[in-house]
């Protein structure tokens, strides 16, 4: 009886592991458009994203000039907060959430400048 049920909990453990949601990786570079409501304009640029220990680093390079770095520590199965900051442009500090598009090739986001009132919108799509 007892081999019973330790050979029932081990498989039951087994399977649920190999059928458990993978952990999400947002790792990756991706090809970004969007507007920006503060320079009245659609930009495109790149986001570049890797993996640090528990938090991910981006960093962002638009056509508008502005190149930002990012911090995201905040994330689970499909949304990403990111903190980033323009490296021309130390003033400008901002927010930013990521979600992952349901087959996971791109990831959209609405954006803010600490401080400011107007939202912009990005969608990202992953490069492989």
């Amino acid at each position: 009886m007892l081999r019973y049920f330790l050979f029932t909990l081990i498989l039951s453990t087994f399977t649920s592991l190999c059928f458990a949601e993978p952990e999400p990786n947002f790792e990756g570079t991706y090809r970004c458009g969007g507007y920006d409501p503060y320079l009245k304009k659609d930009y495109s640029g790149t986001v570049s994203i890797v993996r640090y220990n528990q938090v991910y680093n981006l960093l962002m390079t638009y056509d508008t000039g502005e190149v930002a770095r990012g911090t995201a520590g905040l994330w689970d199965d499909t949304t990403l907060a990111v903190v980033f900051q323009d490296l021309k442009n130390l003033q400008h500090i901002g927010l930013e959430r990521y979600t992952y598009s349901k087959d996971r090739k791109k990831i959209q986001g609405y954006w803010v400048y600490l401080g400011g009132d107007k939202l912009g919108k990005e969608v990202c799509v992953k490069l492989k």
